[in-house]
């Protein structure tokens, strides 16, 4: 997935305005920045190690949105020949994301020993993505996960996401 495709599912998955654009939480400029900068953030906190376990390189982390940082989001991401996974943290809340009208069949869930919640996108008319959002004293920590058309080893991509997040959930701040 490139840059422009993990913006465009933030805009997707996310939480904002049905104007378009970025997410503007009630906290006004201020408190949204002070906020910002309080994110756990997946980009220096999801270990080398960790990613390798999930089958991405480490060496192709991507870091907010085309190189640039989303008011309310700490976002990143990493992929391999099958998949992307972008990790996002944000100030939003579970509730946010179900308003989303394009997020659709959500269903409860648990990865190692988290609930969640899982959900698809209307807008997926390929099957290619799939999303885990797990509620956080921030807000929201979700992984996002994006199949690769050209992709060699086809799995299903909520079943990658449920296995990619055994190994990221526990890292994940609470």
């Amino acid at each position: 997935m490139t840059v422009v495709a993990v913006g465009m599912l933030l805009v997707a998955t996310g939480c904002g305005s049905t104007k378009g654009g970025t997410a503007t939480p009630s906290t006004g400029a201020a408190g949204t920045s002070a906020a910002t900068a309080a994110l756990w953030d997946p980009c220096t906190q999801i270990s080398d190690q960790v990613l390798r376990k999930v089958g991405v390189s480490p060496s192709t982390k991507r870091s907010g949105i085309a190189g640039v940082e989303e008011p309310g989001w700490k976002v990143c991401s990493w992929n391999n020949d099958d998949f992307t996974v972008g990790v996002f943290s944000t100030i939003n809340t579970v509730e946010d994301f179900k308003r989303k009208t394009d997020n659709i069949d959500f269903k409860d869930t648990s990865v190692a020993g988290r609930q969640g919640v899982e959900h698809r996108m209307a807008s997926d008319k390929f099957d290619e993505v799939c999303s885990l959002v797990f509620p956080a004293s921030q807000g929201v920590v979700q992984i996002l996960i994006r199949n690769r058309t050209s992709s060699t080893n086809v799995v299903a991509p909520c079943t990658r996401a449920e296995t990619v997040a055994s190994n990221l959930v526990p890292v994940f701040p609470r």
